[in-house]
């Protein structure tokens, strides 16, 4: 079950008041996630709560009460006004975007791979196909790019490299997505992890660019190492 409530918020830029809805508890009872990470219902559904846009200025954050240094001098940018305003994303979609640039600006390159990679999940449930690719490839750089910043989007080992890959195989990049399964293997411990590796090449083999979701991974296996022993 989840429970919601509504609030007003006080923009910390622009000091609008703006009345939100906000979750106090949520579950994923029963539900297996997307390989990707995405959550299994109900909390799934509760993503249009992650993120607020301020209706006067167009701050977009997790809480716009929030003071962020940055924010102020990023919202007036061109980039940011343009994808605050780009007809071809749903809203929820734009203000994801809009929060991962105050999340690259603010230097948390983590936290915008993760902001880009809810904008891919808002054009999905709204059929933004190519959209959603968009978001995935930028989530896909925005990674590789935290990484290389000493950031993780996770600390559990070989989930960033789980996620990643399946990034790169939604967003069409097989080859390059094949190119890190081969290179972060060795570095993987989780067992888990190791099994969804070995899904995604299946997935790969198979030129699969769909969602799937840790339960199919599992199912895949079991066949797998039931044919094997057989």
């Amino acid at each position: 079950m989840t429970t919601v409530y509504r609030e007003m918020v006080l923009c910390s830029l622009c000091e609008e008041k703006t009345e939100y809805t906000l979750i106090s508890s949520t579950n994923t009872f029963g539900g297996l996630p997307d390989l990707d990470s995405r959550p299994p219902e109900r909390k799934r559904s509760t993503i249009f709560a992650w993120v607020q846009r301020c209706p006067e200025c167009g701050y977009c954050a997790s809480n716009i009460s929030t003071p962020n240094p940055e924010a102020q001098s990023v919202i007036l940018c061109q980039e940011y006004k343009d994808q605050l305003n780009d007809p071809a994303y749903p809203e929820l979609a734009a203000s994801f975007l809009c929060k991962a640039i105050l999340d690259r600006e603010s230097e948390d390159f983590a936290a915008a791979t993760g902001s880009l990679i809810h904008a891919a999940w808002v054009c999905d449930d709204s059929g933004n196909t190519d959209e959603a690719q968009a978001c995935r490839l930028k989530a896909a750089d925005m990674l590789l790019f935290a990484e290389s910043h000493g950031q993780q989007v996770s600390t559990q080992n070989g989930a960033t490299c789980a996620v990643l890959v399946d990034l790169l195989r939604r967003s069409g990049r097989v080859d390059q997505a094949r190119k890190e399964i081969t290179a972060r293997r060795g570095g993987i411990t989780e067992e888990i992890i190791i099994e969804i590796m070995d899904y995604q090449e299946q997935l790969i083999e198979r030129n699969d660019v769909s969602c799937h979701t840790l339960g199919d991974a599992r199912e895949e296996i079991k066949l797998k190492n039931t044919k094997n022993n057989e």
